[in-house]
């Protein structure tokens, strides 16, 4: 009998999809000493192949909801070129989506071939991948955009894939199209756009590209309370942001709303906590509470809105407001605030 519920349960997975944008996942939420299973099935009564230890990187081929659960099926990448993962030949297999942090850039095979296409954003089941780029002495000057149904692509990897049958080695071109995008896109000119591309860097927390949005001369305020005037609140010069970054020390960020315990976590640790994967933004909205930025003119906010997971999806909410000002025709964020609630 329990075979027989559990097939009827399986029935539904074509009718149920999630994350339709998600093409890899990072392992997330797991405690250090523990880890994730990976199973047969969409199930947690399904037989377990093996685990993946936290953070740990994988392709995600599909996402579905069984029950009050989403569960992804997920499959080995190389994050680096010659790194072997003792999982890797048990993959694939699915997960409980609830441990995993989605993401939708990185190289992908399209209809099956590896030529170290990148993508670089997933919308709507459609996915825009660069095909081609020109270097120059070890820089990409120019880059040529395809978009592609994400149903022909598979996650294949972040940085690299295999030499030999199965494709080449594609070096690190994926961060220096990254480098090229977010210089020569039109992320400036425009205040919204720029908070976007900021949100995408901290998403990659890539520092490179993080850095370039901070603006040269107030800097950046960051908390996660209600209101940047609340204790807890940081206010970093561009430099000292770059430095505290790198090397982890641990601040304090104010107390808890709910416990009132103090916060204190290491700054790119605490910015982890401020995006979801962007592909999944709900909606965004200008925000208009900018007191405490009335020296910069002109300024602006958005604030963009993640649904919540699972049965309580609409009670559980997550918000990112960036704060914008220009200097010398470029738009810079100065402010970060993170808000989260549940109703």
């Amino acid at each position: 009998m329990k075979y027989l519920v559990l097939g009827i349960v399986l029935m539904a997975i074509a009718e149920a999809k999630y994350y339709p944008n998600a093409l890899f996942a990072k392992v997330n939420g797991v405690a250090s000493s523990d880890t994730l299973s990976v199973r047969v099935r969409p199930h947690w009564h399904s037989k377990k192949i093996t685990e993946l230890p936290p953070n740990a990187y994988v392709g995600v081929d599909e996402c579905v909801k069984i029950g009050r659960s989403v569960w992804c099926k997920v499959d080995a990448v190389n994050r680096n070129l010659g790194q072997y993962q003792a999982y890797n030949d048990k993959l694939p297999g699915w997960v409980n989506a609830r441990y995993l942090k989605f993401s939708s850039r990185g190289y992908v095979a399209i209809n099956g071939k590896k030529r170290c296409n990148y993508a670089i954003n997933c919308s709507s089941g459609k996915c825009r991948v660069v095909i081609d780029e020109t270097l120059k002495n070890g820089k990409v000057t120019a880059v040529k955009i395809k978009s592609y149904l994400r149903s022909r692509l598979k996650g294949i990897g972040e940085l690299d894939i295999p030499s030999g049958a199965e494709g080449y080695a594609c070096g690190r071109v994926g961060l220096k199209i990254d480098n090229y995008l977010s210089k020569h896109s039109n992320y400036r000119a425009n205040a919204k756009s720029a908070a976007k591309s900021f949100l995408r860097a901290l998403e990659s927390q890539n520092l490179s590209q993080i850095k370039r949005y901070i603006h040269p001369v107030y800097g950046i305020k960051i908390t996660n309370k209600l209101s940047f005037r609340e204790p807890g609140a940081k206010h970093f010069s561009k430099k000292s942001f770059v430095k505290l970054y790198k090397n982890g020390a641990n601040l304090n960020w104010g107390r808890s709303y709910g416990k009132g315990e103090y916060i204190r976590r290491n700054l790119k640790d605490f910015l982890s906590q401020f995006t979801r994967p962007f592909s999944q933004i709900h909606r965004v909205k200008q925000y208009t509470k900018l007191q405490g930025f009335s020296s910069l003119t002109p300024v602006k906010g958005y604030e963009f809105f993640w649904q919540g997971r699972g049965e309580d999806a609409n009670y559980n909410w997550q918000g990112a407001v960036v704060i914008l000002a220009k200097a010398d025709g470029k738009w810079y964020v100065v402010g970060l605030l993170r808000e989260r609630w549940v109703i």
